[in-house]
């Protein structure tokens, strides 16, 4: 006869959130080192944050833990303010002559860096295993590489006689996006 506690509940996973670590932390702040970037909607600038990392350290990992555990992203830390950067050589009435970026609270931005890196670390660890030409979420891979990738596919393509086509998706809900390589 099988056990009461076998057939009584079944079998949880363990929701476990392990503490945000020191290293963690220091790992996330030390990008903000050689950054002099403009503040957030906090005004408090990420060069503020690295020198009072001393003395704030516990207390952020504190609150990056109880982020974490409670499954919670400060809405604050998701406001950003705008700001519109004007671009050399081109008239001030037209509108690309500006180039917009979004400035965030440095806070959110180290929870977020914990949290990529959580990621990585997980999809390194333990799989899923990526394919090859996966470049997000994956160590040593960058940006250039992705694009040199792809350069590479097309001139290999076309000097095959083949024809290539790229097809870009300006916003996520667009359903095609990528890249599609095929022959005449």
């Amino acid at each position: 006869m099988a056990s009461p506690l076998a057939t009584d509940s079944p079998e949880e996973e363990s929701t476990d959130v392990p503490e945000v670590t020191q290293t963690e932390t220091r790992t996330a702040v030390s990008r903000l080192r050689a950054k002099n970037t403009a503040p957030g909607p906090d005004g408090v600038p990420g060069r503020a944050l690295v020198l009072a990392l001393k003395e704030l350290e516990p207390q952020l990992r504190g609150l990056f833990t109880a982020c974490l555990e409670q499954g919670q992203f400060p809405s604050v830390w998701k406001e950003g303010r705008l700001v519109l950067l004007r671009k050399e050589g081109r008239p001030a009435d037209s509108p690309s002559a500006y180039r917009p970026i979004v400035l965030l609270d440095e806070a959110g931005k180290f929870l977020e860096r914990i949290i990529a890196d959580r990621l990585v670390s997980h999809l390194c660890r333990e799989g899923p295993d990526l394919d090859e030409n996966q470049f997000g979420f994956r160590r040593g891979r960058s940006t250039i590489d992705a694009i040199t990738r792809v350069r590479a596919l097309a001139e290999e393509t076309v000097s095959r006689g083949g024809v290539v086509l790229a097809l870009s998706s300006p916003t996520p809900s667009t359903p095609y996006p990528g890249v599609v390589f095929g022959r005449r």
